[in-house]
């Protein structure tokens, strides 16, 4: 059913007014809500993130929801009012502690989640000091720099000691290993290097000096896929520099700002993915931006480990899968399955020509996987994206299929 809401006026008991959530909300955003409905009238309304909002049935069931029901919705649209598509629906449950962080952090993050594409697309524009870098302040220029450098080179992935130092540094693990830290244990270097960290330290840089993020086009925003544990890993497209439409100094700032809080949330967000619920499967998600010399993208990793075939006398299963935008020639994608001693390799791309390049070399990729003393189950290159996968797991994040 679709439900519109009419005002966005908080109405608490306390009677205080808080900030519309309105414009942290946008086209695709998926929100959890919780019906409520007056004993006498029957007149609805909705609690989202704290906030209570008028609300009318614009289509589907007459009826509409009951009282107390849990609602997960998706936005379809913010102008002139707020549309709302209800995805499923739940009786109210009385939720454990950890469950209830759970909902809160969604409710705070995924509204906000932004792809990095396009903060990553600003920071090249300033690294290579185009017009309008030089009217920014020093200090923000400076957490700027940082940032973009300690971006990994995307060569350098092909050492499996790289990679796994720049998964480390990615942002997911900041808080585990500032937990580390506290003890006296870990690495210092991994802390100065994490990008989440980076990245916070360029948002405060950049309110210091007066940005506003709220005050930033919303009309250049760049919706991505909210991350989930489940579904088709999909690749996040590049993105031209916004900087390039914005001339002013103060707008530039309020974009940056922007854009880098949505890649903030957007982190935060997967990292809530990878609370798994099943402990026999250890599924991670990790969006690592990689740099590849004056440009970055995306590489999407999603890491998972299957343990349940132990029951049965099986060993374990290992799935990797990575998907990255390449620009003009698409999307690529690689799924590599580990079961014992038996590796099956699946690589797909948009492009026609990538695929016959990745079939061509096929041949070495065998050689070299048997000579690792691997069983090759298969080695395949096919056109095109991968439509689903029917024996995804549920996770704490709703997925969307369409």
């Amino acid at each position: 059913m679709r439900i519109d809401l009419v005002d966005f006026r908080s109405t608490s008991p306390a009677g205080t007014t808080t900030p519309s959530l309105l414009s942290e909300w946008r086209v695709g955003a998926l929100l959890q809500a919780i019906a409520v409905r007056d004993a006498a009238s029957g007149q609805l309304w909705l609690d989202i993130g704290g906030q209570r909002h008028s609300a009318r049935l614009a289509s589907g069931n007459s009826a509409g929801p009951a009282n107390g029901e849990v609602l997960q919705v998706r936005v379809l649209r913010n102008s002139p009012v707020l549309a709302l598509e209800t995805l499923s629906s739940s009786t109210p449950v009385t939720a454990d502690a950890d469950a209830t962080v759970v909902a809160d952090a969604m409710r705070r993050f995924v509204p906000r989640q932004e792809s990095a594409a396009l903060m990553l697309a600003n920071l090249s524009w300033l690294a290579q000091g185009k017009n309008g870098a030089s009217e920014l302040p020093k200090a923000v220029m400076q957490a700027a720099a940082q940032l973009w450098q300690a971006l990994p080179d995307a060569d350098s992935l092909g050492d499996p000691k790289t990679l796994a130092n720049a998964v480390l540094r990615s942002g997911a693990f900041l808080e585990t290993n500032l937990a580390d830290a506290a003890r006296g244990a870990g690495d210092p270097k991994l802390l100065a290097n994490d990008l989440k960290a980076l990245m916070l330290t360029l948002s405060k840089t950049l309110r210091d000096h007066g940005a506003r993020p709220n005050a930033a086009h919303s009309e250049i925003a760049m919706n991505a896929p909210v991350p989930t544990a489940r579904g088709p890993l999909t690749a996040l497209n590049a993105a031209p520099a916004t900087f390039s439409m914005i001339e002013a100094a103060d707008q530039q700032l309020n974009e940056l700002s922007r854009q880098t809080e949505g890649a903030i949330a957007r982190l935060t967000t997967t990292q809530i993915t990878n609370s798994a619920p099943d402990p026999s499967v250890q599924s991670m998600l990790v969006e690592l931006p990689v740099r590849h010399e004056d440009r970055a993208s995306m590489l999407r990793l999603r890491i998972e480990h299957d343990e349940s075939r132990k029951r049965s006398g099986g060993g374990d299963s290992w799935t990797v899968e990575a998907a990255m935008d390449l620009g003009q020639v698409g999307a690529l994608h690689a799924k590599v399955t580990l079961t014992g001693h038996r590796i099956g390799v699946q690589l797909r791309a948009e492009s026609a020509g990538i695929v016959d390049a990745l079939s061509a070399r096929a041949g070495e990729l065998e050689a070299i996987l048997r000579d690792s003393g691997l069983e090759i189950d298969r080695i395949v290159c096919l056109h095109g994206m991968p439509a689903g996968d029917s024996g995804a797991r549920a996770a704490r994040l709703l997925d969307v299929r369409a």
